[in-house]
C-alpha cells in the first residue's frame, strides 16, 4: 500500500461537496447516538492515542462493509479481496490523526473504497443480481451497500456521501431500479419523484396521514406500484448476496490479526495544525489511501 504525502482538500470525485447540516442536526446526532456509536467514538479516541487493539475494535464494525464492497466490484479470489481490505484498514490507521469524529473515519473509509474499486477484471457472476451490482458506479455501489446491506441510517450515508436526504433517496431509487432491470431513464419525471418519495417513506417512522397521501399519489401511476413490488422482492435476494461474501470465522480471524499486526507496526502520519483546524469545523483535508 502507498499513499500520497500531501493531504487532499476534498474528495474531488465521485463524492460531491456541500456544507454540513445545521446546528440542530449536529445536536441531534450527539444526543441520539446509539450505544454502538458511543463505543465507536471511544475506540476512535483511544486509537488516535496509539491503542492498536482499540483500533481493531473500531475497524471490525466496518469489516463486512469493505469485504462486501470489493466483492461487489468484480470476481476475484477471496484471499485477494481480503488483502485489499487489509491494505485499506492499514492506510486508515496511518492517517487516523486526520479524523476528529467517527463520521470523518467513515468518510475516509468511503473514499478509500470508492477510489480503489478495481476496474479491470471479470464482473460476470452466475447470479444476475451480483453482475448488476457490479455495474453500478462505485459511489452508488458504496451508498447502496452501506444502506441496504449494512443497515446504516440514512443520515450516516448522507453525511459520508455529502448528499442531502432527497439526493440520497434519488440515488438509492435509481440503484434499486437498475438492480431490478428497470432503466431509470425510461421513467417519467413524475414516476421518478413517486419512487423517491416511496424510498424516503421506507426510511421514515410510520405516519398514517403521510402514508395515505403517498398511497393516493402512487395509485395514479400503475408502473410505480409494480416497481415498488419488485423492490420488496429484491430484499431477500440482497440478504443472500450479502452472506455470500461474508467470511467464516476461519477466514475472519486471520484478517483481523493481520489488521492488528499492521496497526502495531505502521507509524501514523500527523496532520498540519491548519489541517486539524479545518477538519474540526468540517472534514475536508486528509491523505488519499492507495491500494495496490
Amino acid at each position: 500500500m502507498s499513499a500520497s504525502d500531501a493531504p487532499v482538500d476534498r474528495i474531488k470525485s465521485p463524492i460531491p461537496f456541500f456544507p454540513m447540516g445545521s446546528l440542530r442536526d449536529f445536536i441531534f446526532r450527539l444526543t441520539h447516538a446509539t450505544p454502538e456509536r458511543k463505543a465507536s467514538r471511544s475506540y476512535l479516541k483511544q486509537a488516535k492515542d496509539g491503542d492498536a487493539e482499540a483500533y481493531l475494535s473500531l475497524a471490525v464494525n466496518y469489516l463486512d462493509l469493505a469485504i462486501i464492497y470489493f466483492g461487489g466490484c468484480l470476481r476475484e479470489d477471496a484471499d485477494q479481496r481480503y488483502a485489499r481490505v487489509e491494505q485499506v484498514f492499514s492506510g486508515l490507521w496511518q492517517h487516523l490523526p486526520y479524523a476528529e469524529r467517527v463520521s470523518d473515519f467513515e468518510f475516509m473509509l468511503a473514499d478509500a473504497l470508492i477510489e480503489n474499486a478495481p476496474e479491470n477484471g471479470n464482473i460476470l457472476s452466475p447470479e444476475p443480481l451480483v453482475t448488476k451490482l457490479r455495474l453500478l458506479a462505485p459511489n452508488v455501489r458504496f451508498a447502496f451497500i452501506a444502506y441496504e446491506f449494512e443497515n446504516w441510517p440514512s443520515r450516516w450515508v448522507s453525511l459520508v456521501m455529502r448528499l442531502r436526504p432527497r439526493e440520497l433517496h434519488r440515488l438509492l431509487s435509481e440503484a434499486r431500479c437498475e438492480l431490478c432491470g428497470i432503466s431509470w431513464e425510461s421513467l417519467s419525471a413524475e414516476e421518478r419523484a413517486c419512487l423517491e418519495a416511496i424510498s424516503a417513506s421506507m426510511d421514515a417512522s410510520p405516519n398514517l396521514r403521510k402514508s395515505q397521501v403517498l398511497c393516493a399519489r402512487v395509485a395514479t401511476y400503475p408502473r410505480v406500484n409494480q416497481i415498488k413490488a419488485l423492490w420488496l422482492e429484491l430484499r431477500p435476494e440482497l440478504v443472500e448476496v450479502r452472506h455470500r461474501y461474508l467470511p467464516d470465522p476461519a477466514e475472519r480471524e486471520p484478517l483481523m490479526a493481520s489488521i492488528l499486526k499492521s496497526a502495531q507496526a505502521a507509524p501514523k502520519s500527523q496532520p498540519r495544525l491548519l489541517d486539524r483546524m479545518v477538519n474540526t469545523v468540517h472534514f475536508r483535508r486528509h491523505v488519499k489511501i492507495k491500494v495496490s
